[in-house]
């Protein structure tokens, strides 16, 4: 029988609205879980009770306690959730502040688990070898896309932003030899999921920045990293993200050596020419 994680997967695109928040929620915080009533997940999730108890039927449990036995077995044999123990215990924070950090630095180490250099270095051979780099992603996203649109400029002068109201015009000339990154996180706008869409139809390379495997574009993309984004915050972290960013950029200019130089000496040149 698979583990929860792969049930819920499997099952992930059957499921309501507001059991796919409860996926996403048990799927991303399984340790927390497991310990929480189903009047907690549902809080966690935004969703009724009610509903709570409708996803682990959907997951073909028998009730609830059965799905939470089931999260018990998955955590007993996966190391991640020892991990986590001994970092949440190593450390008693005194103040909320503490306690912050705290979830920033675990968000990071949980990321750094689960993306190989490969992955990193093909990533930066993809925006290297680009005739094009677009670059989308709104909202809360725009911490992340904003950055690497400047950032990629910056070193390849080939990057655009894909305004959020011209997507149609932008897209309209993606071409073979083109790359797309993409930023999609919970609520998963439509509009990056169709712009994802039709850069594949079109042949042209998708990379993903994204919380988990559930999420809807991983079907689109070339090459996708997960960053977790828990917070103890009203509001998701994209701290882990922006460190897969950090990471990215990196190589590029490893790899790109030379001509990473001259692009930047050039830049640099024209911001004296305009002070």
């Amino acid at each position: 029988m698979p583990d929860i994680h792969e049930q819920i997967k499997e099952k992930f695109n059957t499921l309501s609205s507001a059991q796919k928040n409860v996926a996403h929620y048990i799927f991303e915080n399984m340790e927390e879980a497991v310990v929480s009533s189903a009047q907690k997940i549902a809080e966690k999730s935004n969703v009724s009770e009610a509903t709570v108890h409708r996803f682990a039927q959907a997951l073909q449990f028998e009730n609830f306690m059965e799905m939470k036995k089931e999260m018990i077995q998955f955590l007993h044999y996966n190391r991640r959730a020892v991990n986590n123990l001994l970092l949440t215990t190593a450390a008693k924070p005194d103040s909320w502040l503490e306690q912050h950090f705290l979830q920033e630095a675990e968000n990071i180490v949980s990321t750094s688990k689960e993306i190989s250099q490969m992955d990193i270095q093909r990533a930066a051979e993809l925006l290297l070898s680009a005739r094009r780099i677009w670059i989308g992603g709104w909202r809360m996203g725009l911490s992340i896309t904003s950055f690497m649109q400047f950032v990629l400029n910056y070193m390849l002068g080939n990057c655009s932003m894909i305004p959020q109201g011209e997507a149609a015009e932008y897209t309209s000339y993606f071409q073979k030899g083109d790359l797309v990154l993409l930023s999609a996180f919970p609520r998963y706008d439509s509009l990056t999921l169709k712009i994802a869409e039709l850069a594949k139809a079109k042949g042209v390379s998708v990379i993903g920045l994204t919380d988990s495997s559930l999420s809807p574009i991983c079907k689109f993309t070339t090459i996708h990293f997960f960053a977790k984004t828990k917070s103890n915050s009203f509001l998701d972290s994209y701290t882990a993200a922006l460190s897969i960013c950090n990471a990215i950029i990196n190589e590029v200019a490893y790899i790109g050596g030379e001509r990473i130089k001259f692009n930047i000496n050039h830049v640099e040149e024209h911001f004296e020419k305009f002070k």
